[in-house]
Formats: structure tokens, C-alpha cells, sequence
């Protein structure tokens, strides 16, 4: 075996022990420079370092495809051109773990069962679990709704102006907080009482801090995040104007805000306690806290690369995922176990275990199309809203 060999050798072993998104990474920018090497040369030079670097770049591949390692070049190839794990099966047929998913989709929101089962609960915008997962808020134009997991409306709430990004608080489910416009208001859980809480709101999900204050906290459209008590109406705490909100989640008593250039938690009284900022310029495209509080899963972009990052108490961060795209924002299982990792460029879902150690990932493909039966015109990519509790 020549050196040559034993080099690739050792670097395919480096990507698969999962060092894979640097590689990647620095093997993709020298492709990528060959292709746009010499663009402000005159037009003969540019034209000979183009065919030089496409006669370079097809020996360099038909070496690596025809070498012992080729296999896994092959598939990082692929990848490249078209973003996606190879081994993902065309169904979703079982959910990992347990609880259920709520997914909005083109034809409206769906309650995804642990065994794969769907079903569609009626021509909504949008939709979010109730804390035990017993019932949905829905919305759609002027309308709110609470709704059984088979889609029985419970009660209905119109307002003059567009409703959006309800969300049901927790554990005891007496609120829920929505947007009208850009005014947040709050109404009981059984539809009544609806009240006006404050304005200016960015279109951002308002988030309860779990237990009995019924505490919610929402962005503003300067990038200030204010949280009230939705009885009282008492302002608790309001930050400075800062980078616009991505999203809000509470984990007891503190506060996840991401922000497209960080991830920041707050404490009860609003004061910044930590804040974390992505490497090498990369920005932050969405953030979620697993369940145990502990741990945090990123997702950034930077070049046309994305990557899921688990951040962790006493641990410095790691990479659990990257390729090309966009990833859309992960969801952590009911457990913990399981993070659920949309690959929106891949039409793709990905399931990763990030306490396992082993690097394997579950991958489910063609998801536009399951979740618009019949009607391939209007197929989107679905959201996935939450991962709750079983449904009973």
C-alpha cells in the first residue's frame, strides 16, 4: 500500500469515528475553488485553469472512486450534490422512543402516533400541544381552536385580526398565549377570558415558564424580550433592544432566547447568565433544551454547510451532525433520548441519539410527500412543532 493510500485510508477512518463535517468542509472548499479559481483573469487564462482544475478534480475522483476507500467517497460525493443520507427509507413507519409529534403541514396539522400512523386534524394554519398532549391549539386566519388528537373541536375563539402562534402553557394548562397582529394576548384554556396582554410583539411563539405564576415571556420587534404575568399583567422583567429573536423556551427558572448571532439563557429576573456564540463566523439558526435542562442542541450554517451542535454542561460543544443546506429547528424527544433533526434542503427527517456515543443516525425520506397525500401541487416540507407525551 503506497503512502498515498494509507493517508486516504486514515482520513476516510477520521470521518467515520465522526470528524466528519472539518473534512468535509476543507476538502469541499478546495473543490469548490477549483470551480471558481481565475474568475477575474482574462478569458483565455480563466479557461485554462477551469480545464485544468476539471482534469484534476475527475483524476482525483476516479482514484478515490476506484480505491478500496471509494465507497465512502462515493457517498460523500453524492451527498454533496445532493444533500441527504443514503440509507434513509422512503416511509415513516415508527417513531424512536415514545410520545407522539405534531406536525404542520400545506394540508394542515398532523398527530404523528409512536407507530407511524398519522392523522390530519383539519384545514388549520398551524397548531401546538397542550401540555400533556391531550389537546391542540389550532389557528387559521381570525380563528383559535382547542382540539382533540382526532380532531374534534372543543371551543372556538374569533378575533378581528390574524391569529397566530398559539401556545398552550404548562403543567396545568388553565392559559394559552397567541398573537393577534403584533399584539400578545392570553385566553383560559377553555376559551374564555381572552385579554389583551401587551403589544409591539415580534412574530416570534410567546413561552410559558412552567408552573402554577402563569409567567410568559415574548420578543419585541427591537429584539427586547419582556415577560408578564398573564393574571396580573405585571411586567416581571424587560431586556435592552438587542439582535431580533429567533425563538424563546423556558427550562425552569430560565430563559433559552436565540438570537441569529448567539444562544443566551437568562435568569428569572432577566439578567444574561450565559451566552454562547458559534465558531468561525457561523450563524445560529435555531436552538432547542432537551427536557433534562442540561443539554442544548444549535443549529448553525455557514457556507452552505449546516450543523446540529450539543451543548452541555461541563462539556465543551460537539458536532452530532453536518452536511449541506439547511436543517429547519430540531425537537428533542419526550425522554431525552432522541433528537429529531429536520433536513429541510434533503427533504429529510433525521433521528440522532446523542447520548449514545455511536454516531448512528435513523433517516426517513420523502417527507413533503407523506404529509400531502394525493396533491404533489401544494407538497412542502412539513414543521415539526413538538414531541409531547403519548396520546391516549
Amino acid at each position: 500500500m503506497s503512502d498515498r493510500e494509507q493517508a486516504l485510508r486514515d482520513a476516510l477512518d477520521e470521518v467515520r469515528v465522526g470528524h466528519e463535517g472539518a473534512i468535509e468542509d476543507r476538502a469541499w472548499r478546495v473543490v469548490a475553488a477549483a470551480g471558481v479559481a481565475g474568475v477575474d483573469r482574462p478569458a483565455r487564462r480563466r479557461r485554462h485553469r477551469w480545464r485544468a482544475a476539471q482534469v484534476a478534480l475527475v483524476a482525483a475522483l476516479i482514484a478515490l472512486v476506484v480505491s478500496p476507500a471509494g465507497a465512502s467517497v462515493r457517498h460523500w460525493v453524492a451527498d454533496r450534490i445532493e444533500p441527504g443520507a443514503s440509507h434513509a427509507v422512503p416511509v415513516l413507519s415508527s417513531l424512536p422512543g415514545h410520545g407522539s409529534l405534531l406536525v404542520d403541514s400545506a394540508r394542515g396539522p398532523w398527530v404523528v402516533h409512536p407507530d407511524g400512523s398519522k392523522r390530519l386534524l383539519g384545514d388549520y394554519a398551524e397548531a401546538s400541544w397542550s401540555p400533556h398532549g391531550l389537546f391542540a391549539v389550532v389557528t387559521r386566519g381570525h380563528e383559535l381552536a382547542a382540539v382533540e388528537p382526532d380532531g374534534t373541536p372543543r371551543w372556538t375563539l374569533t378575533r378581528p385580526g390574524q391569529v397566530e402562534l398559539a401556545r398552550w402553557n404548562g403543567p396545568d394548562g388553565f392559559r394559552i398565549a397567541y398573537l393577534e397582529g403584533r399584539a400578545l394576548r392570553v385566553v383560559n384554556g377553555d376559551g374564555t377570558g381572552d385579554r389583551f396582554i401587551a403589544g409591539g410583539a415580534a412574530a416570534v411563539a410567546p413561552a410559558w415558564r412552567s408552573g402554577p405564576g402563569h409567567e410568559v415571556a415574548y420578543a419585541t420587534e427591537r429584539g427586547a424580550v419582556v415577560a408578564f404575568s398573564a393574571d396580573s399583567r405585571r411586567r416581571i422583567f424587560a431586556t435592552a433592544s438587542s439582535a431580533g429573536v429567533l425563538s424563546l423556551q423556558w427550562t425552569g427558572a430560565r430563559l433559552l432566547v436565540t438570537r441569529e448571532g448567539r444562544v443566551e439563557i437568562l435568569g428569572s429576573d432577566g439578567r444574561r447568565v450565559w451566552t454562547w456564540t458559534p465558531p468561525g463566523g457561523s450563524k445560529v439558526r435555531s436552538a432547542a433544551v432537551a427536557p433534562d435542562g442540561d443539554r442544548v442542541a444549535v443549529v448553525t450554517a455557514n457556507g452552505g454547510t449546516s450543523r446540529v451542535l450539543l451543548i452541555a454542561k461541563a462539556h465543551p460543544s460537539r458536532v452530532l451532525f453536518a452536511g449541506p443546506g439547511d436543517f429547519a429547528a430540531p425537537r428533542w424527544s419526550p425522554e431525552g433520548r432522541w433528537l429529531l433533526l429536520p433536513w429541510t434542503s434533503a427533504d429529510q427527517w433525521l433521528f440522532l441519539e446523542p447520548g449514545s456515543g455511536t454516531g448512528k443516525l435513523h433517516a426517513v425520506a420523502h417527507l413533503a410527500k407523506q404529509f400531502s397525500p394525493g396533491d404533489p401541487t401544494t407538497a412542502r416540507f412539513p414543521s415539526v412543532v413538538g414531541w409531547c407525551c403519548t396520546v391516549h
